[in-house]
């Protein structure tokens, strides 16, 4: 966050879900949830542009996954509607959702220690407003090949949506970072391999980008 910013930064909790893209469903073997399915990220695999993502040693098997993030601006709360949940979004950034799969199959689909090590959370340090996010993108890249790409109006539930479902069980809080899932397309991050993850407005412009190099441990 830049300085001045009326959000805090590290942000207060991040959000993440989890299917909804369907075809990333389906790649993992995994059935289409009928309602959003999300977990919390650990605030202290955090890190900005340009920082290391480690590889830890216990895994054999970590991917990449690029995401969309909506920044919330004003409280939400139960019983919020999914346009007035909508309606406290600040600005829009993206994440990369880096998870040791292998550890996650291990523990039987659960996502706390695949995707809670150290700097397995690299986000974005732009803040963008998005005005149509329907016509939005976002996309995962490694070493300059394009892995994901995926417009956001294939999401399975609006941000709105999202938000209100997240609001009935967590209050939200300004700063609080939401990120919406990841499309097809996941696969392996290797040390020495770079990975960028960008959101991409309605022109084909650059929203928010963060990228990162790969190093073991």
């Amino acid at each position: 966050m830049s300085p001045g910013s009326p959000l805090p930064w590290p942000p207060p909790k991040v959000v993440c879900l989890a299917r909804t893209f369907g075809r990333h469903a389906l790649e993992l073997g995994n059935a289409i949830p009928t309602e959003p399915l999300y977990f919390l990220k650990a605030p202290s695999a955090i890190i900005g542009d340009g920082e290391p993502i480690r590889l830890p040693s216990i895994s054999r098997e970590v991917h990449h996954e690029a995401e969309a993030v909506v920044v919330v601006g004003a409280p939400i709360r139960q019983g919020a509607s999914p346009q007035e949940a909508e309606a406290a979004i600040a600005a829009w950034t993206v994440l990369n959702d880096v998870t040791a799969r292998d550890l996650q199959r291990a523990d039987q689909g659960r996502f706390t220690r695949a995707k809670g090590f150290d700097t397995f959370c690299p986000v974005a340090p732009q803040r963008a407003h998005v005005s149509d996010w329907q016509a939005c993108r976002i996309q995962g890249w490694v070493d300059g090949e394009l892995r994901q790409d995926g417009m956001l109006s294939d999401l399975l539930f609006s941000p709105g949506e999202i938000l209100s479902a997240v609001a009935a069980v967590m209050s939200l809080a300004p700063g609080d970072l939401v990120s919406l899932g990841t499309p097809e397309g996941v696969g392996p991050l290797l040390a020495g391999q770079s990975v960028r993850v960008t959101l991409l407005g309605p022109d084909g412009d650059v929203l928010a980008q963060v990228t990162n190099p790969v190093v073991q441990g």
